[in-house]
């Protein structure tokens, strides 16, 4: 695989579509309104070596014939997925595939460093999130792991111009916002209303102490922003519920150890996005 010019570029691994088609639709909108450049559709057609090697419990084991055929296969339903895509965007955009032998996360991990996407985009399925512990896990390692932005698009989602956005945000880590600084930049990948919410219950009012106000006036100069305090003890359960009230197209989990999105469990990610039926939410770095 060959470095490329540096172009406005999304990731779409392809192997988690089967959970969440509806991201191909919210990312034609999504693409056409931040002027992306290039989409890679990513397939990982991995076989381990016990697949190889022992037999499945159908009693059928894998030999070099069944995975070379996998693969041409997988090719081929890529090809015409990358050409049924091109023909959704006016004026038209790059679609590059990528077929991998290696693991899904190592190939994500891969191809963002050959690459350089700005920004690795997946989809969730609160069905398949809450029977389906494998698939929660991707979901999770990489959004964890990528050294690039993550948007996670649940099923239910239906694109919107992004124009307002929550910022959940511990004010005692306000120096955390300037991740912010990298989705808005002169080439305006995104500039949204920001809607700052406080999940520091001992920091309420913050924002009219005199430091306090000053940082978040120079993290988020060039921005319009409003801040909003937690009022539910259960984190999740009031950045979903505040996210729904002031009908905000998307949520930002801000970087770092502090976040809300990194502080939680595996179990408790999950659950949140399983919760999480319309809002999409963007995994700063």
């Amino acid at each position: 695989m060959r470095k490329t010019t540096r172009m406005k570029t999304l990731l779409v691994p392809v192997d988690l579509l089967g959970i969440s088609g509806n991201v191909l639709k919210y990312i034609v909108g999504f693409a056409a309104d931040t002027k992306v450049e290039r989409i890679i559709l990513l397939k990982s057609v991995y076989v381990s070596v016990y697949a190889e090697l022992l037999p499945s419990a159908d009693f059928v084991q894998l030999s070099a014939d069944d995975i070379l055929d996998e693969r041409q296969g997988a090719e081929l339903a890529l090809n015409v997925l990358a050409n049924r895509l091109l023909k959704k965007f006016s004026p038209p955009v790059e679609i590059t595939t990528v077929i991998s032998e290696l693991p899904l996360l190592r190939t994500i991990h891969h191809v963002i460093e050959e690459e350089q996407p700005n920004m690795v985009v997946l989809g969730s399925d609160k069905k398949v999130l809450e029977n389906d512990r494998s698939t929660a896990e991707q979901i999770i390692a990489i959004a964890k792991t990528s050294t690039v932005p993550v948007m996670i698009v649940p099923e239910c989602a239906r694109y919107e111009k992004i124009e307002l956005a929550m910022v959940p945000c511990d004010l005692a880590t306000i120096s955390q916002l300037e991740a912010l600084h990298g989705i808005h930049d002169r080439k305006k990948w995104l500039h949204p209303e920001l809607l700052v919410f406080n999940t520091n219950p001992k920091l309420k009012n913050a924002e009219n102490d005199g430091p306090i106000a000053a940082g978040l006036a120079e993290l988020l100069a060039g921005y319009d922003y409003q801040v909003y305090h937690a009022e539910d003890k259960d984190t999740v359960k009031g950045i979903l519920d505040f996210a729904d009230k002031h009908n905000a197209q998307l949520i930002i989990a801000l970087p770092g150890k502090y976040s809300f999105f990194y502080n939680l469990t595996h179990r408790n990610i999950t659950n949140a996005l399983a919760l999480n039926a319309s809002k999409p939410v963007l995994i700063l770095k």
